[in-house]
């Protein structure tokens, strides 16, 4: 069900410039939310029982929102920064349902460097595919330190 992937990049504060986006496309399945429901034990029938989902104001299940959120965890640990990086903040706003089996994006720009605290601010947001937003927000990561980057065998970790 899940597979094993390598981060792509190991890129410092130094390596970033605002502007700079990272796009991740993926869909929820119901195997997805089964399982987010067991790490996180909602349960919430909207996200399990077609017909009291049919019933609400949604019309259909929905995953959790949690689940689009998790995909910023993916771009920062994955893509960029990458590998080393440190996840330290996220603000996030839910503004429409994510049915399942839909195609999703959810993307990340570097929006502020701070080179005193060493940290990068990205707007992060989540979009279906007509380009609605259905998540905004932004997240603070820590990049990894050039002196760490510099001593680590980069070819065991990236991919």
């Amino acid at each position: 069900m899940y597979k094993k992937e390598s981060p792509k990049h190991c890129l410092t504060i130094d390596d970033l410039e605002i502007g700079q986006t990272t796009r991740r496309p993926y869909t929820i399945t119901y195997e997805m939310v089964e399982a987010f429901s067991k790490i996180c034990g909602d349960w919430n029938p909207v996200h399990h029982d077609p017909e009291y989902a049919a019933e609400t104001i949604f019309k259909a299940q929905i995953a959790h929102g949690m689940i689009s959120v998790s995909q910023f965890s993916a771009i920062f640990g994955m893509e960029s920064p990458g590998l080393g990086t440190v996840y330290l903040s996220q603000n996030i706003e839910f503004l429409r349902p994510v049915y399942l089996d839909s195609s999703y994006t959810a993307v990340a720009e570097v929006s502020a460097i701070c080179q005193e605290s060493k940290t990068v601010t990205y707007l992060t947001w989540c979009e279906d595919s007509e380009g609605n937003k259905i998540i905004d927000g932004s997240a603070t990561v820590k990049a990894i330190p050039q002196k760490i980057k510099h001593n680590l065998n980069l070819d065991k970790y990236l991919g």
